[in-house]
């Protein structure tokens, strides 16, 4: 009888076209992963994959098995989810975060996903969404939480949480206020990673005729951002929301401004593979405690 574990086995070597990614996706080996291939070609009496050009690719018969494979993949993985208790989902999901995140509802998120799905391990990696989006694409992260929604097939977006970008700066930075752009380009502005969002917002803003040359320092730190803020070294450019605790001390104030400073959607985004379930579940769980202040 064919199980799940080898149509789950094909799913992965067809789609990642290689019969290595696929056992390390699957958290097992090379041989244990050829060998459910064999079994289930054994099984369907015919060749469903091969090599060409250095490439796995499924055959005529391969194609056909595999279409049936991720139908019946989803519709198990949609039962779990719809019948069975949540603690019966186990597996790992390989999350990417921005970092905005991970300063602002990442930790209840987490706290909420260990009593929602115990069995379910999460694997946090941080990172820019740039490099986020990539991997997603690149089939290695299941589920991210990153700046903006994905635009590219077999992905799907949740809105998860809107955050306006601040001008901070520490006590002892002496700024008339309102703070026009001429002057704020006096500082050195500290923002996120080039080729992010507000990065590429600030360099086009100041980069007005009649501005002085201004220093934007990019960073992936929001912490090294902030530390540096405090320190007087120059003006963050960051979301607010970020630097709660910062702001309540006195370490940080709100620069009030005449610049008009875009809003920052944070979607979650995963592919829509047989195994969707899981990552959707997931976001739907991040968009509650988003949603919550």
């Amino acid at each position: 009888m064919v199980d799940f574990k080898a149509l789950e086995t094909l799913v992965w070597v067809a789609t990642l076209q290689s019969f290595h990614r696929a056992a390390a996706r699957l958290n097992t080996t090379q041989p244990a992963v050829s060998q459910r291939i064999a079994q289930l070609e054994a099984e369907v009496g015919q060749r469903l994959l091969v090599r060409e050009k250095r490439q796995v690719v499924p055959t005529d018969a391969g194609r056909r098995v595999l279409d049936y494979a991720e139908r019946l993949l989803k519709l198990r993985a949609e039962m779990l989810h719809a019948v069975a208790d949540r603690s019966a989902i186990r597996g790992t999901l390989r999350l990417g975060v921005a970092e905005t995140i991970v300063h602002t509802w990442l930790p209840r998120f987490v706290e909420r996903m260990a009593k929602a799905y115990p069995g379910l391990v999460l694997e946090i990696e941080v990172d820019i969404t740039p490099n986020l989006r990539d991997r997603l694409v690149a089939q290695e992260l299941d589920l991210v939480f990153a700046l903006g929604a994905f635009a590219a097939a077999q992905l799907k977006n949740l809105p998860l949480s809107t955050y306006k970008l601040a001008f901070l700066a520490g006590p002892g930075l002496a700024l008339p206020q309102p703070v026009d752009l001429a002057t704020l380009a006096t500082h050195p502005i500290m923002t996120f990673s080039r080729n992010t969002k507000p990065y590429l917002v600030l360099r086009e803003m100041f980069s007005a005729p009649g501005l002085p040359p201004v220093r934007i320092h990019a960073s992936s730190s929001m912490a090294t951002i902030l530390r540096m803020a405090e320190d007087g070294l120059g003006i963050a450019a960051v979301p607010e929301a970020i630097a709660r605790l910062e702001l309540a001390s006195g370490r940080l104030r709100r620069l009030e401004t005449t610049v008009v400073l875009p809003e920052l959607d944070f979607f979650a985004s995963w592919r829509m593979t047989p195994e969707a379930a899981t990552p959707e579940a997931v976001a739907t769980i991040a968009a509650t405690v988003a949603a919550e202040r």
